[in-house]
């Protein structure tokens, strides 16, 4: 009972989130698109998007591979990233992409603990990196805030980082080594990721693209679609891109068309997981 009431609830988020984000968008903008002339920037927007992924697996298995002697290769990694990657975004109230992931370890003989451990450290890894992304890429908008604020707490990511990495080495002592070679996939992750959302607003064709702001946006929208409080992000992401889009003065139509164009990637890559998960299951259990 109480797994349906949370998913009701995550989709009264969503639906909530997409009615007030479109609220926002102008259909004449809209219109004015030209669908059919840079249809080619989606291409590459699907191949970096990928490209992110990969990169994002290759930084999960650094993880896996400090939890058994051997490990996993990266190509039944890989196969398991995507897997959960669709359970994240289309079985929202069933069984999760993570908790997924930590039940196909068990079964290949890694404790369900330090799996579960691997794979939280992961996230709170790429979403340390995302938040420190965002946080220096402010220094370069104008914002409403008091002088000096965004600076100051900027100069406070090195010491965060090095106070993240004392407390993995301090009490996950595994994943220790790996934090810095962590933290580097995951900047890697989001560069590549944001070049996808760049090919998107190429494809449409906002005049002056405003790189910067729709930087900020973008990572802003990454942070609020990682609280699991939507399905799969869908809406939260959108209305954090409107409401950023409104404060920094760029198109929110633009930003929220492109937000919905980057999720309808996510879940067209994702739809791979799920025939990769097919072959999964007639994997033998080590």
């Amino acid at each position: 009972m109480k797994k349906w009431l949370l998913l009701l609830i995550k989709c009264m988020v969503a639906i909530v989130a997409i009615f007030l984000a479109l609220r926002h968008v102008n259909s004449n903008e809209l219109k004015h698109l030209r669908w059919n002339v840079a249809v080619i920037w989606l291409l590459p927007a699907i191949l970096f998007f990928n490209a992110s992924q990969f990169v994002s697996a290759y930084r999960l298995l650094q993880y896996y591979n400090k939890l058994q002697e051997g490990g996993l290769s990266y190509r039944d990694n890989l196969e398991l990233y995507y897997t959960g990657m669709f359970y994240n975004l289309f079985l929202p109230g069933g069984v999760g992409g993570d908790v997924y992931k930590v039940i196909i370890l068990k079964n290949r003989g890694i404790a369900w603990a330090p799996a579960a451990k691997a794979t939280l450290l992961d996230r709170v890894t790429g979403l340390l990196v995302l938040l420190s992304i965002m946080v220096v890429l402010l220094n370069f908008v104008t914002l409403a805030l008091p002088a000096g604020l965004i600076g100051i707490v900027s100069l406070a990511i090195i010491p965060g980082f090095l106070l993240y990495w004392f407390i993995v080495k301090r009490f996950f002592p595994p994943f220790g080594s790996v934090i810095s070679k962590a933290i580097v996939l995951s900047m890697a992750v989001q560069c590549l990721q944001l070049v996808a959302f760049f090919c998107l607003l190429h494809f449409l064709q906002p005049a002056p693209i405003a790189y910067k702001e729709y930087a900020v946006i973008f990572f802003s929208g990454a942070v609020v679609a990682a609280l699991p409080i939507s399905i799969g992000g869908i809406g939260t992401r959108e209305l954090a891109m409107t409401t950023g889009a409104l404060y920094l003065h760029v198109s929110a139509t633009i930003a929220v068309t492109a937000s919905l164009l980057f999720y309808l990637i996510t879940a067209i890559s994702a739809v791979v997981g799920w025939w990769m998960q097919k072959g999964q299951r007639g994997k033998p259990v080590v």
